[in-house]
């Protein structure tokens, strides 16, 4: 059954508003999160993620045991807590924690309105050939062929309207993950023979895409193929529609925190806070292409071409009198 399209409208309205106004800390001195809660309660947790985005506070999750730790992402000196409380008394018990993460802030963030599906294909289509030919496991720069660009940038885009997400991000995934190089496990795999290699532009491990087949298959989605699929590689389609239930997936689990569903998509295990960051770029080079192609457009439809005719130009200057 599709997902909610208001889904899409509440992610884009999403974004990360500034930090509190806090004293900075002194230059060399070492800087703190601040912990706010740790909930084993779902209901619980998201009143309070309610509460930080009304306050524009920027925050992640640390896993404890069944409970989840929230952090404030403030940076701030172990002198300046007490400021903190102040300014928000209904943090009186929060304290001070190893600063974990910074988290990156892509600006802008969205693009709002996202684009329709033709200019979308038209414009990262383009972007995603570039990406290809210079990509790090394309040593030898052979190009994607434009239909095999605008094949997969309309998946992504169908997949993300479906699951309310963000195609640029999930774009910019794939981008990262391998450059959009259809690919069998990463470079290494050979020399240390994974047991659960990882498929397609989307490195999805095979346990992984087990699961969510599973899941599919449970929600009676119209994507859902009839078999779990055993090769990535020849089913370009699926491939794209995995990764983005998953990532829909990652994002309801984590309270639709961008950063930390991204980061669970590298690994729930390992907390590789440099993998999300990374994505993060790729995304902020995914809208800035897709924004000055969308000016370079504009400033081309706005150019007048100037008759050679000077009876021409005489007509038109009497039919604009008229």
């Amino acid at each position: 059954m599709p997902v909610i399209q208001s889904r899409m409208i509440l992610l884009m309205a999403v974004v990360l508003l500034a930090i509190p106004v806090l004293p900075s800390p002194a230059a060399g001195e070492r800087v703190y999160d601040i912990q706010c809660a740790c909930y084993a309660n779902r209901s619980n947790a998201e009143n309070l993620v309610n509460r930080l985005r009304e306050l524009g506070l920027p925050w992640y999750t640390i896993p404890c045991g069944r409970t989840t730790r929230f952090i404030i992402d403030v940076n701030v000196a172990s002198s300046e807590l007490k400021s903190f409380v102040e300014t928000y008394p209904e943090f009186l018990d929060a304290f001070l924690v190893k600063d974990h993460w910074n988290l990156p802030r892509p600006n802008p963030e969205t693009i709002d309105p996202l684009p329709g599906r033709e200019r979308f294909v038209t414009v990262m289509s383009t972007y995603m050939q570039q990406q290809y030919k210079k990509g790090y496991y394309n040593k030898k720069q052979h190009p994607m062929a434009r239909e095999t660009a605008e094949m997969y940038t309309s998946f992504i885009y169908d997949a993300s309207s479906y699951y309310g997400l963000d195609p640029f991000l999930l774009f910019a995934i794939g981008n990262f993950e391998t450059y959009f190089r259809n690919m069998y496990g990463d470079l290494d795999r050979l020399t240390f023979r994974a047991p659960d290699p990882a498929q397609g532009i989307f490195q999805i491990l095979k346990s992984t895409s087990r699961q969510i087949y599973r899941d599919m298959k449970r929600k009676n989605l119209p994507h859902a193929p009839a078999e779990p699929p055993k090769n990535f590689l020849r089913l370009p389609k699926t491939q794209v529609y995995f990764a983005a239930h998953y990532l829909h997936d990652l994002f309801h689990r984590h309270f639709d925190n961008r950063y930390m569903a991204v980061l669970a998509y590298n690994s729930f295990r390992l907390r590789n806070y440099d993998y999300a960051q990374r994505v993060m770029r790729f995304y902020q080079r995914a809208i800035d292409y897709y924004r000055k192609s969308s000016e370079d457009f504009c400033m081309e439809a706005h150019l007048t071409v100037v008759p050679q005719n000077s009876q021409a130009v005489t007509a038109m200057a009497i039919q604009a009198q008229q």
